[in-house]
Parts: C-alpha cells; structure tokens; sequence
C-alpha cells in the first residue's frame, strides 16, 4: 500500500500572542515534535496576520529541530532568536541517530565542498565522507553508507520504509495561495463549531483512505480559520476533533496533537 503524504498548515499568528522568546519557543517546537510523533510529511507556515519575522522565527525553529543534532552548528549560526533551543526536546526519528554510521546505514549529511571528483559530506562520522556525484554545496541530504574503512564513501539514497522527517515550508501567502501551491487531494479544516468527528466518523475515514495527500489546516490564537474558507472552496471537510472540550480554548499546539492523534488512528485502521 502506498504511503499516504500528511501535510498539516499552521498560521505565522502562531507565536505572536507573546513577546517571550522562550515561550514563542516551547510553542513551535511542541508543534514540531508531534509532527514527528505521527509522521507528518509536511509543515506548511502561511500568512494570517503576523509579520514575517513571525514566519521567519517559526521557519528556523521547525527546520532546526528536523536537523540532525551532529549538523546543527554548522547549519545554524548563533543568533538570539535561537537563544531557548536547548529546551526543545529531541525528535528521536530515524534520521537522528545518536551512534556512528555503519556500513549500510541511511544518514543525512552536509554537503562541504565540491570537486571534479564528487562531492565531500558531513554525516556525523569521525572523518568527513565521499560522494562521487557533483552536489549542490552546503544542502543537507540524505545519504546512503556504501563503504566504511580509511575512506567513507556515500551516495544519495533514502530509505522508504521509515520516517525520515518533515519538510518546512513557508509560503508567506495566505491560506488560499498556500493551499494552492502545494496541491492536497483531500482538505480538512479543524474547527470548534464544526461537527464532532465521532458523528461522521464513517465519511472522515472513506475520504482519508481515498486520498493520496492529506492536508489538515490549523487556525491561529486571535480569530481561528479565516472565515471565506467556505466562499472560496477551500476545504472538503471541516471538522471538531476535540468534541466537549473542557476549556474555554484550545491552543494551536494542543489541535495539532488531539487531531494528529485522531488521524494517525484513521489513517492505520482497515
């Protein structure tokens, strides 16, 4: 059976109900590590009504929890908006593994230098590798280990039968545009005042398993999901996955994990 691609849309509005770069911090990297917790093939960033450094920050933060934690210096720079990511918590994927590379192993690695002769890469080992294709400089991508002794040799490769993390997009368009540009067959938007997925479970679980892309839309912390989803044929679904909720709301953060939790059921139920 094909793998199904689970893309879930989140608002740059996310963090912008608090200036406390700690707490902008715990928020993202929540959202992120629930991603990984139900394999989640895409994060897409869209512009609600923030400012793009919003975008920017929420961006970083998703991309530098996906980096594999031997590659992360060399990718990110010290900055400030950086200052809290010791906090976040590890994803623990198959592409963070914590042990050297064995003979076999898939690895994601960074591309240093190009030469006439391949290209060099660092995948977290004691010495950096060698791969005989010319590739783009500085890019993380996922190798394969074909050779280990006085010389690590490695080739584009990567597995199809584990997780191998999320990809980061921010579109810094609007719900329609973003929606648009990456193309789901099946739509489903989260909403409070939508009906409880306990009473159309049924039509929930037959479009989820004739669908070859799903995407999930998350509303911001001010006002939700726009209100012209419905004039503008966005989605093909609105759902409440957290029926009688017993607070008054819900964060972005806590949607993500009780939705994604209700989907990952549906998407591996028969």
């Amino acid at each position: 059976m094909l793998k199904k691609h689970l893309s879930i849309f989140i608002p740059d509005s996310l963090t912008a109900e608090t200036k406390d770069l700690k707490l902008k911090t715990y928020k993202v990297g929540a959202i992120a590590r629930t991603a990984a917790i139900f394999n989640t093939d895409q994060i897409v960033v869209y512009h609600d009504d923030a400012n793009q450094k919003e975008a920017n920050f929420i961006s970083d933060i998703l991309t530098y929890m996906n980096t594999p934690q031997y590659l992360r210096k060399k990718v990110f720079p010290i900055r400030n908006e950086l200052k809290y990511v010791g906090l976040l918590p590890p994803l623990r994927t198959p592409h963070h593994p914590t042990g050297k590379p064995g003979e076999g192993d898939y690895r994601q690695g960074l591309t240093l230098k190009r030469t006439k002769k391949g290209t060099f890469v660092d995948i977290g080992a004691d010495k950096i590798a060698f791969c005989k294709e010319q590739l783009t400089v500085n890019k993380i991508l996922s190798f394969r280990v074909t050779k280990l002794g006085k010389e690590i040799i490695v080739e584009p490769d990567e597995p199809y039968d584990e997780y191998w993390g999320y990809e980061t997009l921010s579109t810094y368009k609007n719900l329609h545009q973003s929606i648009k540009s990456v193309k789901p067959d099946f739509v489903v938007a989260t909403s409070r005042n939508a009906a409880p997925i306990t009473s159309i479970l049924d039509e929930v679980k037959s479009k989820v398993n004739n669908a070859k892309h799903i995407a999930i839309l998350f509303g911001g912390p001010y006002s939700g999901l726009p209100e012209n989803i419905h004039s503008q044929n966005l989605v093909d679904l609105e759902v409440n996955t957290i029926p009688l909720q017993g607070t008054k709301t819900v964060r972005t953060e806590e949607a993500v994990l009780a939705t994604l939790s209700v989907f990952n059921l549906l998407l591996n139920s028969k």
